[in-house]
């Protein structure tokens, strides 16, 4: 097995039974001096467990630490039973190239269980092969809403609605919707969604609600990612993102950039392979970048 690294969150009791945790499992303390770590042990199979000051726990090695984690944990969530409920995040909206992605995820103990094994957090906290790599092991999870706005698709909606607070909440409200629906159709209970908040209103979200979505609880926050369902739905609309994207590089052959720091040079070879009006099939044209790409050509 290739080498595995995971982090996870402690809570104030787990971090205290940590150390005999650890022991119990047949690992040995290792001496380190950081001000900033509480524990380190190492496993029988040279696997090394950090734990820090701040309640993080980082695995590192070339095993399978599932089990690991659900010892330490005991199979909940900030040391709390987990609420059933659904998390919405987008992915996508900061790139100049590719698609845009919301996605709903609903959560149960179940779910949270095997995804804080895994050791799921902020998407942007992980590399595209770690995204690849989580989305793997829940791409068949059931309770999952995706939308997928292609460029063409993305810049149509703009141009429709002049605003992107109000695409972003139209379909961050369609997948809330569609999630209710199917989990009510499955008698699965949801009372509570939590939205990574994208806008300075939180009636951006209220204003668009569809009539299942105005019977549930709805939270929103900055850095919603701190959700756990949240946190899963950011993780899922990264990998479908790079997987798009990856459809789109083949489609049309060409070394797309991800991001909007540098496209600039890459939107100039595009425009002169395959011309101007192309260009709204690949790219969220509504960009200021989109004028300097144009004037360059």
């Amino acid at each position: 097995m290739s080498q595995n690294t995971v982090t996870v969150k402690l809570n104030g009791t787990q971090m205290e039974s940590f150390s005999e945790m650890m022991e119990a499992l047949g690992w040995k303390e290792r001496q380190i001096s950081n001000e900033y770590v509480e524990d380190s042990f190492s496993s029988p199979d040279g696997a090394v467990a950090t734990l820090y000051s701040s309640g993080k726990l980082v695995l590192q090695g070339s095993i399978d630490f599932t089990q690991t984690i659900a010892y330490i944990k005991g199979g909940t969530e900030n040391g709390q039973d987990i609420v059933p409920h659904i998390g919405v995040d987008e992915v996508g909206k900061g790139d100049y190239f590719g698609p845009l992605v919301v996605v709903a995820c609903f959560v149960d103990e179940d779910f949270v269980e095997k995804i804080s094994y895994l050791g799921f957090d902020d998407s942007k906290k992980f590399s595209d092969k770690k995204i690849l790599d989580l989305y793997a092991r829940v791409k068949d999870y059931p309770y999952y809403y995706p939308i997928v706005l292609y460029p063409k698709i993305y810049n149509d909606l703009t141009n429709e609605y002049g605003n992107l607070s109000i695409l972003l909440a139209k379909q961050h409200t369609q997948c809330i919707e569609t999630a209710l629906e199917d989990l009510g159709k499955k008698d699965i209970e949801c009372k509570k969604v939590v939205i990574d908040q994208f806008s300075s209103s939180k009636h951006r979200i209220l204003d668009e609600l569809g009539p299942l979505g105005k019977y549930v609880d709805i939270e929103q926050f900055h850095k919603g990612e701190s959700d756990i369902a949240v946190a899963a739905a950011s993780i899922i609309a990264r990998g479908i993102f790079l997987e798009e994207f990856d459809r789109l590089r083949a489609k049309y052959d060409f070394n797309f950039p991800k991001g909007a720091s540098n496209v600039i040079r890459s939107g100039i070879d595009f425009v002169r392979i395959y011309g101007a009006e192309k260009l709204r099939d690949v790219a969220k044209v509504s960009f200021k970048t989109t004028k300097k790409i144009l004037k360059l050509v």
